[in-house]
């Protein structure tokens, strides 16, 4: 049901006369607050790149988006730079004054650190590779449009991260939240 939906959205947005309509290019840089909670909680923060490309038309904004995140994560166990991608689409609006809203569905999350430590097999501290497979969640955004090129972002993300490896043991689904404060510069072509 929610693929068809999402399909007569992207229809209405082809079929409204394109007034003021154009393809969105925004490239985003910030820096993102991030807190982990399960077996390896860990608060953290660091830098974020990525960008949207999308469509958008009368305000109304409708694309995918992708985020490389690298945090500096500190927990009881290790110190560690902990790297997380996202993919995900989004929709929006732009009002004529100052403010733009979104929201967003992370179809595709993946992180990764290493990990220094024993795992009580006695084999010692040793690193490993701890990695995330998969993970799905979901993002709100408010913007400040004020700026000429610039818009000044804050953004909330909730997701989950599930099928984690530690070296060659499982590892339970990793909670995820995180702030994100950036600067982005939205093209519509």
């Amino acid at each position: 049901m929610k693929f068809a939906q999402l399909i007569l959205l992207i229809l209405a947005f082809l079929i409204i006369p394109p007034v003021n309509a154009g393809v969105l290019i925004e490239p985003v840089v910030g820096y993102s607050l991030l807190k982990l909670d399960g077996d390896n909680s860990g608060n953290g923060g660091g830098g974020s790149v990525g960008g949207r490309l999308g469509y958008q038309n009368l305000g109304f904004q409708l694309g995918v988006d992708y985020l490389r995140s690298t945090y500096g994560i500190d927990n009881d166990d290790y110190k560690s730079d902990f790297a997380m991608s996202e993919f995900a689409g989004f929709v929006g609006f732009e009002f004529p004054i100052l403010l733009r809203v979104y929201a967003g569905y992370i179809f595709q999350a993946t992180a990764g650190t290493k990990y220094r430590g024993d795992l009580g097999i006695g084999q010692g501290t040793q690193t490993y590779d701890m990695e995330f497979d998969k993970g799905t969640g979901t993002k709100l955004g408010i913007g400040f449009t004020g700026l000429p090129f610039v818009d000044l972002n804050l953004e909330y993300r909730k997701g989950k991260l599930t099928d984690g490896k530690l070296g060659s043991y499982d590892l339970d689904d990793l909670d995820y939240s995180a702030f994100m404060f950036s600067a982005s510069l939205p093209f519509v072509l």
